[in-house]
């Protein structure tokens, strides 16, 4: 299930220090993501893959809908990986190259030493600044100053630039022995970098460019990978691979304005499946169901094609045919919060015309949900529709906290969780209520 979420200011804003791909970028950026079960296991599986008999640093991630094929690490150390990359790289041994050069920074404190490092450059900066503008007013130049400025920032610029480069040195060297350490040959990951390397061409950026890149120059890229590689690839993780498969022909089906670009990046039952989304998109549910279904049969055991089949219905207006599905999965992955929230949602449409008993086990059955979901708005709204029903105050309270802080509306906020830690019975949502107060405190 592809669901997306805007992340547009206030504390879901991501401020990002970026360790790109492709070239490194400061900035401050808004985003969309994609919460889909299926690829959130993909990206964990290959995670726990790299992080075989090495440090086992908790990596938290989010798959974010952009284009380009990029991953980063923000200053939070949070990864981000974007729908382009795992549409256009090509294959899951590449995703996996990708990845550990991301990790390669995580394990080698990349974004300590770069935090720090940009502190100290930001100093000397304003002290030099003020000592270029104190001898400028003695000299009576201001040419002198403007001159002195551009050749302060510029001696920053390169010292930067080779700084940060020195770290992607290590962060490649560090990919590329973990490929050797799985006994994965780098040639699909070589074959991606001569991807990028097409495609920012194409884009106009020449090898000058790249005298500023954080990144060095692809060809030396391709030098350590090569030093480093085995002759052939040993691992073969066939659920992997086709997991990776029909993660990339989701997003191809569901970002894709007409299947043009489906031959050159997928095939056989891959393009199948993308078209089928691609065509209920279109309106055209017979056909595309038609498609998936004889999927479905070839795949028996890859619930989340069931998954969307149970979306496209949905989607569609076919909520009782689309429940059925989703139950199907839920018995199978009982962990699959996206399909439990949606039951959730079709459930609660009813929930006036219910009996209190079918109510009050709605709300005891999905309510973990609400800490699931946390900063999801409309969701605890409705559980405090329920609640206020089902005349549960504690919860109500709660609830009202939560929306209040999604609001950032902070000292309302405090006020419904201290009459919960002072006033509630339930001890449950005191510890929450106390969670929450340190989530306020910490913002």
């Amino acid at each position: 299930m592809i669901k997306m979420k805007s992340l547009v200011g206030g504390q879901h804003n991501i401020k990002k220090i970026i360790f790109c791909i492709f070239l490194i970028c400061f900035s401050k950026a808004s985003a969309t993501t994609i919460h889909d079960f299926q690829i959130e296991n993909l990206i964990k599986d290959q995670l726990n893959l790299i992080q075989k008999n090495s440090t086992n640093i908790k990596i938290e991630y989010s798959i974010v809908l952009d284009e380009n094929p990029n991953a980063f690490i923000n200053e939070k150390r949070k990864l981000f990986i974007t729908t382009g990359l795992i549409k256009y790289v090509p294959s899951y041994k590449a995703l996996i190259g990708v990845l550990a050069h991301e990790l390669g920074h995580l394990e080698s404190f990349h974004i300590t030493k770069r935090i720090d490092s940009l502190k100290k450059i930001n100093t000397f900066n304003k002290i030099g600044n003020i000592s270029l503008i104190a001898t400028s007013i003695l000299a009576n130049n201001s040419d002198y100053l403007m001159q002195s400025l551009i050749t302060s920032q510029v001696n920053i610029k390169n010292y930067y630039s080779y700084f940060s480069r020195e770290q992607e040195r290590e962060a490649d060297t560090f990919a590329a022995k973990k490929l050797k350490e799985l006994n994965i040959s780098s040639k699909d990951l070589i074959k991606f970098l001569i991807f990028l390397e097409k495609k920012s061409f194409e884009s106009g950026i020449s090898n000058d460019d790249y005298k500023f890149s954080s990144h060095p120059v692809y060809e030396e890229r391709y030098k350590i990978l090569e030093n480093n590689s085995v002759v052939k690839s040993n691992l073969q993780n066939n659920n992997l691979n086709i997991n990776f498969d029909f993660s990339k022909a989701k997003l191809f089906g569901f970002t894709s304005k007409n299947n043009n670009e489906f031959y050159n990046h997928l095939d056989g039952d891959y393009y199948n499946f993308a078209n089928s989304i691609l065509l209920s998109r279109k309106g055209r549910l017979k056909e595309s169901l038609k498609i998936l279904n004889n999927i479905i049969n070839k795949y028996p055991e890859y619930i989340f094609l069931i998954e969307t089949k149970a979306d496209l219905l949905l989607a569609h207006g076919f909520t009782n045919e689309a429940k059925k599905f989703y139950q199907k999965v839920l018995n199978n992955q009982n962990n699959n919060k996206y399909v439990k929230k949606q039951l959730f949602k079709i459930e609660y449409e009813n929930y006036e015309k219910n009996s209190l008993k079918d109510n009050r086990k709605m709300f005891d059955y999905y309510s973990d949900l609400i800490f699931i979901f946390q900063y999801d708005i409309l969701l605890q709204k409705k559980f405090k529709n329920l609640a206020n029903l089902l005349n549960k105050d504690d919860w109500v309270i709660f609830l009202e906290g939560n929306i209040f802080m999604i609001n950032s509306k902070n000292d309302k906020a405090l006020q419904r969780y201290n009459d919960i830690i002072s006033g509630s019975t339930n001890k449950k949502l005191q510890n929450y209520a106390k969670e929450k107060k340190e989530i306020i405190s910490d913002e």
